[in-house]
């Protein structure tokens, strides 16, 4: 039997009668808001059919337009409520089943998507798209979910839900594209369904929405969010696209489904993973593709903006056991991560770790949590537990912040072994170990790094690696480098408390290399550049900078080694900068070693303000009680053994204005007031002085003034011819002047002379013009008035 009801159709077998009021009930609400098929395809249309299965309310969906192994349907309406399923019941040989809807509601799902065999399932809706805390997959194939306006063919076909079109142009070919219109609709997740074979994700929670193994989950559309919903696709690929209006996103087919593409996307928009708060507990927002038994899956998030706030808050491509990590990928303008958030590419065992990849045109933010929270870490994190290596980070930006106590690491560590009863006791390790990722950052502008969390944890870009294994390395090209109160940046090699090791120990990790290319570099309130080792050799920094290096209140730059090995190497290079620490500061620059040899420091620099290079016996001298620079209130360079007296690393300091071996001269702290250094100009009897310097040709100055005038180059040239009365009367003046100095010489020589007392030169004081109108100069200044003001003594004194 069939009933008509709107578009719908209803088909009834035979049933009992609790069977048909149980739809009957289900059916009254359930019309309002589901599945409603429309007539753009004409005797091809969908067939939807409400049954209930297993007691489960289920709308089975047949019919529909089957081209080649593609299965198109169209809906002027379709949602799932809560505990409903929508079956597509397509034949098995269907790849691919492409939906849309063309009506001007939005999808909400909270139910379950199923099909059949191992079809993909494309829904398309342009008025957007929700899933709520209970939608789930039933699906062997990947899924899509968009607000695209149509799906585009290789034939240039479109499957168009903005301007459907008739049957006759659907194709056999595969999707290639997703058209957006004008206005994008958004796309929400709030799913934490569970799997049906309760399974849970890598964190332990609900998988949401999860697509089987290397199959790809795509929510492609204008905002994306995901308000305490999960995704989840284990060895598979994961893909979130926001882009505005008129964009093209192209679809690619994979082995794990599809790779989506955004050349043709003429702007992107927002996507944002929090949490969701329900009676005062927090739903986390978890975006999982990794794998417990073989390699993990794919990631790329794809936006103008992302952000990832909350604690639970993950993007993470894990896995565990022989397989390696998949590739995390992150393309934006401006990414913020913050309060506990975190981007996560890790392996446990064998495998190896991924690559995260962070392209932000504009910045990015990790902020730590203000609220005090244990094992709360925020930031980008690569990490291998065993004996693969961690995956490399590369940040690409214009201007990058840390802070909060928030990181970025590309960390190995060990495998924790437990014993024969399954009890770990300490931390007992095996070595050889894994082996630290790469870090690399590109921040055109600026890197900033800055505080420690609220449990005092430092803000922190890290290559290192714990116990056993080898730390990688930092690779840093910025504009301006900042590390200040308590921001570190380390490739170190660090123990674990209480570590037993077992095996052979003699070979321990080395520190990585930290190498920094910058315009300028500060290091303030105990910023820290470090590779170090506490029972290894010292690793290496190599600082490249164009302007200045400075360093302030008990900054540090170390290459420190532990038991009986050697110091690391400290090059700096600023050939045409300034390498300064403020005085007093203790900010130091060591390379030293416990029993080891110290290792070397090499500094290049223009010039260098500040800093100290010390022996140890300085050191001794100066702290006999403890052989340590850090105790040292002044700014010390050193490579020296603390132990050894006679394993002396090497100070190298290549400077124009710096003698090593008398020491370098720190500045005063206050500085030289100019306005005190000048005198005033002599007093012109209350009228206004007009002074002049005139030099004319080649006579008067020579190019040096400590050398002697030269009688050739004394000559004077090209004099301006004078009108008589004027040339007379300087010629008589200069004359007189001349003839009244040589008579006072000559005087003055006589009596001293007569005397037989040394030659004493006085400093005039003043000038007058006597009457015959010469210029003589006096040791005394006379207090007498004249009553001619051309015969007014002149002062040089200071006014």
């Amino acid at each position: 039997m069939y009933k008509s009801r709107g578009s719908r159709y209803w088909k009834f077998g035979v049933v009992s009668a609790l069977e048909i009021a149980a739809i009957l009930a289900f059916s009254g609400s359930y019309v309002l808001s589901e599945i409603i098929k429309d007539d753009t395809l004409g005797s091809e249309s969908s067939v939807v059919t409400p049954q209930l299965i297993n007691g489960r309310p289920t709308d089975q969906i047949n019919g529909g337009v089957i081209r080649g192994t593609n299965l198109f349907h169209s809906f002027e309406q379709f949602s799932v409520p809560t505990g409903s399923t929508a079956h597509f019941n397509n034949p098995l040989n269907i790849q691919n089943i492409i939906s849309r809807v063309t009506g001007k509601s939005i999808s909400n799902i909270d139910g379950i998507l199923k099909a059949n065999g191992t079809a993909n399932l494309f829904l398309i809706n342009p008025n957007g798209i929700i899933f709520g805390p209970n939608a789930s997959l039933d699906i062997s194939g990947s899924f899509v979910a968009s607000t695209a306006s149509s799906l585009n063919f290789v034939n240039g076909t479109k499957f168009s839900a903005t301007n459907p079109q008739t049957t006759s142009l659907l194709t056999v070919t595969v999707p290639v594209g997703l058209q957006f219109g004008a206005i994008p609709g958004t796309i929400r997740n709030q799913s934490q369904a569970n799997n049906p074979d309760r399974t849970t994700n890598t964190f332990g929670q609900p998988v949401g929405l999860q697509v089987k193994p290397d199959k790809t989950l795509a929510l492609v559309g204008g905002d994306i969010s995901l308000e305490g919903g999960n995704l989840t696709a284990e060895s598979g690929r994961i893909e979130l696209g926001s882009v505005a209006g008129n964009s093209l996103v192209s679809l690619n087919p994979t082995n794990q489904g599809w790779v989506l593409g955004y050349e043709d996307a003429q702007n992107l928009q927002e996507i944002q993973l929090i949490q969701r708060t329900i009676d005062g507990k927090e739903i986390p927002s978890q975006v999982d593709a990794g794998n417990q038994d073989s390699n993990g899956g794919n990631i790329q998030v794809q936006g103008n903006t992302v952000k990832l706030i909350g604690n639970d808050v993950y993007l993470t491509t894990q896995t565990i056991g022989a397989g390696d990590s998949g590739k995390l990928i992150i393309n934006t303008n401006k990414l913020s991560v913050q309060d506990g958030a975190q981007v996560l590419t890790s392996t446990v065992d064998k495998g190896n770790g991924g690559d995260l990849i962070v392209n932000a045109s504009e910045s990015v933010e990790l902020i730590g949590s203000s609220i005090t929270l244990p094992n709360t870490i925020t930031g980008f994190i690569s990490a291998s537990a065993g004996e693969g290596k961690a995956g490399d980070i590369t940040l690409n930006t214009k201007r990058f912040s840390i802070q909060g106590g928030a990181r970025v690491t590309a960390e190995s560590s060990s495998i924790v072994r437990a014993d024969s009863s399954g009890i770990v006791k300490g931390s007992q390790v095996i070595p050889p170990e894994g082996k630290g990722g790469n870090i690399t950052v590109n921040a055109l502008e600026s890197l900033e790094i800055t505080g420690t969390s609220t449990t005092g944890f430092p803000s922190l870009l890290s290559a290192s690696t714990l116990n056993y294994g080898n730390a990688g390395t930092i690779n840093i090209t910025t504009g301006q480098l900042i590390v200040r109160d308590k921001g570190e940046i380390n490739v170190n090699v660090k123990v674990a408390d209480n570590a037993i090791y077992l095996g052979d120990t003699s070979n321990p990790g080395t520190p990585g290399a930290l190498n920094v290319t910058a315009s300028s570099i500060l290091l303030d309130n105990q910023g820290k550049f470090t590779s170090s080792s506490l029972s290894g050799r010292g690793g290496n920094i190599t600082l490249q900078v164009r302007d200045l290096l400075l360093m302030r209140r008990n900054s540090q730059i170390s290459t420190n080694a532990g038991g009986d090995k050697t110091g690391g190497n400290i090059t700096i290079k600023a050939p045409n900068g300034f390498l300064v620490a403020a005085r007093f500061g203790n900010s130091d620059i060591t390379a030293n070693a416990n029993f080891g040899s110290g290792g070397k420091i090499e500094i290049t620099s223009k010039s260098i303000f500040g800093f100290v290079p010390r022996t140890r016996a300085d050191v001794e001298r100066l702290d006999p009680k403890d052989i340590d620079p850090n105790n040292l209130q002044t700014n010390d360079i050193t490579a020296f053994s603390q132990q050894n007296p006679s394993l002396n690393g090497t100070v190298q300091i290549n400077s124009p204005d710096a003698d090593p071996s008398k020491g370098l001269v720190e500045l005063p702290v206050n500085l030289v007031d100019a306005s005190q250094q000048i005198a005033a100009s002599c007093s012109s009897g209350g009228k206004i002085a007009r002074n002049s310097f005139i030099t004319t040709g080649r006579g008067g100055l020579v190019a040096d003034p400590t050398e002697p005038l030269i009688a050739d180059d004394a000559v004077l040239a090209d004099w301006i011819a004078l009108p008589p009365e004027n040339q007379n009367r300087a010629s008589g003046i200069q004359k007189r002047a001349v003839v009244q100095a040589q008579r006072n010489t000559e005087e003055k020589s006589q009596k001293l002379n007569s005397v037989n007392e040394p030659t004493q030169i006085v400093e005039a004081q003043g000038w007058i013009i006597d009457a015959n109108g010469n210029v003589v100069l006096v040791a005394q200044v006379p207090t007498t008035t004249p009553h001619n003001s051309s015969l007014n003594a002149k002062s040089c004194a200071a006014h």
